[in-house]
């Protein structure tokens, strides 16, 4: 679910400019041979369903509900996913999703189930700790502190207790979770250890806007990026208006022109990655000379994590960044 309805643009640089002095990083262009597909993704028929939250413990193929135990009797909990090929005793590499704003931990689905296909990881779900400790929030984050210490509580307690391998856990979330992947993610030192790799897809922790966050917490956007180091990171962006707008008013300007390709769609609405828009090439560019990062724009314009449920050549892409980087 979107983070932000709007989306604040910057003017567009050239990309050679903009990554200069950029080591170890590689730019992911849109597959010419892909550039005629439609530019809303909800047209693509997917290859996979949303899982829904089911009772219950623990098994191979189920989304269920797993509570630490300081938060039993409230609402705070996180999903885990057994993968259809899990058995006892073997080990799996770990995929730890925080959601988009207008979700919470309960809405059953998500973006692991899609990444993975369902099988050969362990997925699950964290949530943002709320202020009371009560619950999960839907809408930005909540105690940040109590949130950062659910996840170094939780991702060893899954490896430890499902079989999780604990030098392979890949990081991910779209919209505020995209944002999570550094605001949470990279909090501290500790638990930015926990880390194999990380996915943020549609919008990033670049300090172009608050997120959210208090001024305090949006200066320190630059401290939490020096902690990534040498993770590797894919940041995912769709295409957007060089100007201020919302989803369905670019959906609606493509629906009333009756644009039918990505490649039209991009020439007469004069459309970018959201990547450039937001500035998140030119943060890491300055603020991270040697990081192991890997650019992909996706060639759809909806904010919206749908197309990892179908069989594209981006989540292709994706698919096997995260087999390389798990080697």
């Amino acid at each position: 679910m979107p983070a932000h309805d709007n989306i604040i643009t910057n003017p567009v640089g050239h990309h050679a400019a903009q990554m200069s002095g950029l080591i170890l990083c590689l730019l992911l262009f849109v597959n010419l041979g892909w550039a005629d597909n439609h530019p809303d993704i909800l047209t693509v028929t997917p290859d996979l369903k949303d899982l829904l939250l089911t009772g219950g413990e623990p098994t191979p193929g189920k989304m269920v509900l797993q509570q630490l135990p300081n938060y039993l009797g409230s609402e705070v909990a996180h999903t885990l996913y057994l993968p259809t090929d899990w058995e006892p005793g073997k080990k799996f590499p770990v995929i730890i999703e925080y959601r988009g704003n207008n979700s919470w931990v309960r809405c059953g689905g998500g973006l692991g189930y899609g990444l993975s296909g369902g099988k050969g990881f362990i997925w699950a779900v964290l949530p943002y700790v709320s202020p009371d400790h009560k619950s999960d929030m839907d809408w930005w984050w909540g105690d940040v502190a109590a949130t950062v210490a659910y996840a170094k509580q939780a991702v060893p307690a899954i490896c430890q207790e499902w079989g999780g391998d604990p030098n392979k856990v890949i990081l991910t979330g779209h919209s505020r979770g995209a944002i999570a992947c550094n605001f949470i993610g990279l909090h501290d030192d500790n638990i930015a250890k926990l880390w194999r790799a990380m996915i943020p897809i549609s919008h990033y922790d670049d300090g172009h806007t608050g997120w959210g966050m208090t001024k305090a917490e949006m200066a320190l956007s630059r401290e939490r990026l020096q902690r990534l180091g040498t993770i590797p990171q894919l940041i995912c962006g769709e295409y957007h208006l060089p100007i201020k707008h919302k989803d369905k008013t670019l959906l609606e300007l493509i629906r009333v022109q009756q644009i039918t390709s990505f490649a039209i769609a991009k020439e007469k609405l004069l459309l970018h990655p959201m990547i450039d828009l937001e500035g998140t090439r030119r943060f890491i560019t300055a603020n991270l000379s040697a990081g192991n990062i890997t650019f992909l724009d996706l060639p759809y314009v909806n904010h919206s994590c749908a197309y990892v449920m179908c069989d594209i050549p981006e989540r292709k892409r994706i698919r096997e960044w995260m087999e390389q980087v798990l080697k």
